[in-house]
């Protein structure tokens, strides 16, 4: 399995690849994207272009970072086999926008991981992150390591 994230980490064997490996290679592209100046159109028609034709962008991050012209028309001409969207660009999403007719486009109302499970982790893990932090640790998950060096909280954390 291969991915590329900004942060340059990964676990269980993933192999870390630049950005255009990924996208040359990959039979499924799951993006989780934040949106971001440097996220925004990340993916478009030039990168969309370097995709496999056989190959499915699934996006369940940020609908901005999909350039969404440019997906239907890669959709529409076969340059990739499908996709499966969980956000649009502009939502909420047009009704009556191609995508939402397309035999090799599946959509769900961004609230495909929204199970009792996962609310239920979600929860615990806020809980113990703020337990952390008012103990000056460090929390076991930080999604933005860089937020640690705001001064308040460097502070807090120093004690």
């Amino acid at each position: 399995m291969i991915a590329h994230n900004r942060s340059g980490s990964a676990r269980g064997g993933v192999e870390l690849v630049d950005l255009e490996t990924l996208l040359r290679e990959s039979d499924y592209l799951v993006a989780t994207l934040p949106l971001t100046e440097d996220t925004h159109h990340l993916l478009d028609a030039d990168r969309i272009g370097q995709m496999k034709s056989t190959a499915y962008l699934i996006n369940i991050g940020r609908g901005q970072t999909v350039d969404q012209a440019a997906l239907t028309e890669a959709l529409k001409r076969g340059g990739i086999a499908g996709a499966a969207l969980d956000v649009f660009e502009r939502e909420p999403v047009d009704p009556a926008d191609p995508l939402l007719t397309m035999d090799n486009v599946i959509v769900t109302p961004h609230a495909i991981g929204l199970t009792r499970e996962m609310l239920t982790d979600v929860g615990r893990s806020a809980c113990r992150s703020v337990l952390a932090v008012a103990e000056g640790r460090v929390p076991a998950t930080v999604i933005n390591p860089r937020a640690l060096e705001r001064p308040r909280l460097a502070n807090r954390l120093r004690r």
